[in-house]
This record gives structure tokens, C-alpha cells and sequence, in this order.
């Protein structure tokens, strides 16, 4: 006997007291930081702190443009009341419905991106991510309402005093044109960093905020133009209501889909392939004794589930297997794509799929039917014959 139990062997790799790491946070900061696990076997710990800290600084960064555009919103739809209220234009009152909508709208993501970074919550094990498209499609349902309430205001309007000389004309004062151009700046401006911030974190509320900003700069640029054709004559009231429904359209078909995008990642609609030849090298590349039987990989909110269903030879122990996995799931869920990564590990290729309830359990035990080749093969050699993974 020795002193030392196979249980207290070390692992498939000497565990760090430290891992040295740079973190290229959102914004483009990059810092050093250092990670001293607890425990001696807590490497993976280092691995969580990082992603932590990542997730962490990202979230802030998402908060804060939701809160500056909302107060930008705000200040921004005194702005358009006002003029407004000096011009009688519908194009401006186009774009006011559009600000005023914005904030009920950027307030209900404000909330639910919130409640979905709170963790920990006993009644939702696995968060409440998926409130973030919840939110975006709450806001595209009220645009499109109040969209629509322009649209007939637009068409009254029309039919009220078509082909009559008593037409109202809706002109804009110079304090008021200089508003809008001051507007359609701020709202550029807007957009581009709430562009800048989606392509860094892949949030979909900020995804959604700066689609929201880039149909305010088309609205106010439209507000801004069509009052003023009636400068070139008289007849040409017309624009005006016609460019109230020209943006409206605009405003409810962009909202349709990104709508309809939110549904696709609600119900769990397939990585795209990009993503999943990424998968596809990071398990070819992990462990020399791994097999990848078969993947999938879905939308589970905002954020892709991964499943990972690999093989192992039969005399591997259940230590290696377990580190072996557990290491792949690491490796995958820093993926900034990835929500949850799950790793299934065999010790054969089975016929059938193990979740099908019709398949006798006996298939699915030591002894059932065997397959020659994995189930990811074919979709292995079809991303190799696009140019997605290399031959």
C-alpha cells in the first residue's frame, strides 16, 4: 500500500498556480491580468475568472448605450415636439412617433438586458438570456403599431384635400431645420458606436438600438427635406404626408425582420455554417484520441447551445475521459458565440441516436449496433468542399 490513493494521482496535466493572461476587453482595452486558483486542481477556475471578467466588462459596456440612448432619446423628442408643434408637418410627426416609441421600446430592452445578466436566480438554472430577443420583438410589435397609426394619419390626410386648393402647407423655420440637422448628427453618431459595440459584444439589444438609430437618421433626413418641397410649389404638399408614409414603411419592414430574426433564435434555429466548422477544427485539434461522432449546435436565445457527441477508446479511464471533456467544454464555451457547451462521451459509434425514445434501450447499451463511420462525416466533407474547413 502506498500512501497515496489513485484518486490523489495527478491529472492528464500539472495544474497552474497561475495563469498569465492578456484580456482584450470591449472598447479595444487590453490589460494583463493574473489568475491564482484557490486550489491546486482548480485550473479551470483561471479559465471561468477570465471569461468572467470578459462577460462582466462587455455587460457594462452594453448598459451603458442602452442608458445613453435613452436619455439621448429623450432630449431628442422635446426636440421633435417642438418642431413639431411649429410646423403641423407629418414627416416630423413621423419621426416624433418614431422617438417617443423609442424610448418605450429601448426601456423594455433597458429592463430585460438587465434582468438577463442577473445570475443565480434558484428559478432559472440556466439564466434568462433569451429575454434579450423577448424584449427586441416587444419593441418591433409597438413600432409597427405606431407605424401604422402614421400611415393612416398620412392617407387621411391625402383623401381630406386631394385636388383641393385649401391644402395645408407645413413649412419648417430655420430654428427648427437647424434642430433636425442637429438631430440627424447626434443620431449618426449614435448609430456608428452602437455599431461599433454590436460587433464586439453580439448583442442583440444593442443590435437592435443601432437599427433603431439608423431609421431615425433616415426618418429626420426625410422630416428635414419633404416639408420644404412645398417651397417649389404649391401642389407639392403632397410629399409630406407621402414621405410620413414612405418612413413608416420603411420603419415597420426593417422591424419585421429583425422580428423575425428573434423568432429564429427564440425556437432554435441551426448555428450558421461558419460557426460550425470553428466547432468542427476546435474538436479535431483537442485531443488526438477523440473522435467526433456527431455535432449540433442551435440558437438558444441570443447565444448558440453546442452538443457534442465524441468518442473515446473503450480503455480510456474515467478520469481522462472526464478531463478530456471537460477541457473541450472549456475550450468551446470561450467561444463568444456559445451559450452552454454540452460534451457526451462514448465508447462506440451507435446506430441510433441515443435521445430517439423509439429506439429499443438495449441499442443504446454495451453491445448494440455499431456504425463504421460518424454522423459528422458528411457534414464534415460538405463545409470542406464550400472552403468552410480545410481538406
Amino acid at each position: 500500500m502506498t500512501g497515496r490513493s489513485d484518486l490523489s494521482a495527478p491529472m492528464l496535466h500539472p495544474s497552474p498556480t497561475s495563469i498569465n493572461a492578456t484580456v482584450f476587453s470591449p472598447g479595444g482595452h487590453v490589460s494583463k491580468v493574473e489568475v491564482r486558483p484557490d486550489r491546486e486542481d482548480s485550473a479551470g477556475s483561471c479559465l471561468q475568472a477570465l471569461i468572467a471578467r470578459s462577460a462582466s466588462e462587455s455587460g457594462n459596456e452594453v448598459m451603458v448605450v442602452i442608458q445613453s440612448s435613452v436619455w439621448i432619446n429623450f432630449i431628442l423628442m422635446i426636440i421633435k415636439l417642438y418642431t413639431f408643434l411649429i410646423s403641423g408637418s407629418l414627416a416630423v410627426l413621423a419621426s416624433l412617433v418614431d422617438s417617443i416609441i423609442d424610448l418605450l421600446g429601448q426601456g423594455a430592452l433597458m429592463l430585460t438586458s438587465a434582468l438577463a445578466r442577473k445570475s443565480g436566480h434558484e428559478e432559472y438554472p440556466v439564466g434568462r438570456g433569451r429575454l434579450e430577443p423577448v424584449g427586441v420583438m416587444i419593441c418591433a410589435v409597438v413600432m409597427g403599431m405606431a407605424s401604422m397609426e402614421v400611415i393612416s394619419q398620412s392617407f387621411l390626410r391625402l383623401l381630406t384635400f386631394w385636388g383641393r386648393s385649401d391644402a395645408p402647407s407645413a413649412a419648417l423655420t430655420v430654428h427648427a431645420a437647424f434642430l433636425l440637422v442637429g438631430v440627424i448628427f447626434l443620431k449618426a453618431g449614435l448609430w456608428h458606436w452602437c455599431a461599433g459595440v454590436y460587433r464586439r459584444t453580439q448583442q442583440e439589444a444593442v443590435k437592435a438600438i443601432a437599427q433603431d438609430n439608423l431609421n431615425d437618421v433616415i426618418s429626420n433626413i426625410a422630416a428635414l427635406i419633404a416639408p420644404e418641397m412645398v417651397l417649389l410649389g404649391r401642389q407639392l404638399w403632397v410629399v409630406d404626408p407621402m414621405a410620413g408614409i414612405g418612413i413608416s414603411i420603411y420603419i415597420i419592414y426593417t422591424w419585421l425582420v429583425t422580428g423575425y430574426e428573434q423568432v429564429e433564435m427564440i425556437v432554435g434555429k441551426r448555428a450558421d455554417p461558419d460557426f460550425l466548422a470553428k466547432v468542427y477544427s476546435l474538436v479535431e485539434e483537442h485531443d488526438q484520441r477523440m473522435q467526433l461522432d456527431q455535432l449540433n449546435a442551435y440558437h438558444f436565445g441570443p447565444k448558440y447551445l453546442v452538443e457534442l457527441e465524441v468518442v473515446m477508446p473503450e480503455s480510456t479511464t474515467l478520469r481522462d475521459s472526464h478531463d478530456c471533456g471537460i477541457l473541450l467544454q472549456h475550450k468551446i464555451e470561450m467561444l463568444e458565440e456559445v451559450e452552454r457547451c454540452f460534451v457526451h462521451i462514448d465508447y462506440q459509434m451507435r446506430l441510433h441516436d441515443d435521445h430517439d425514445p423509439e429506439v429499443p434501450i438495449d441499442a443504446k447499451l454495451y453491445g448494440g449496433p455499431r456504425r463504421s463511420s460518424p454522423r459528422a462525416e458528411g457534414a464534415k466533407l460538405a463545409m470542406q468542399r464550400s472552403g468552410e474547413l480545410p481538406r
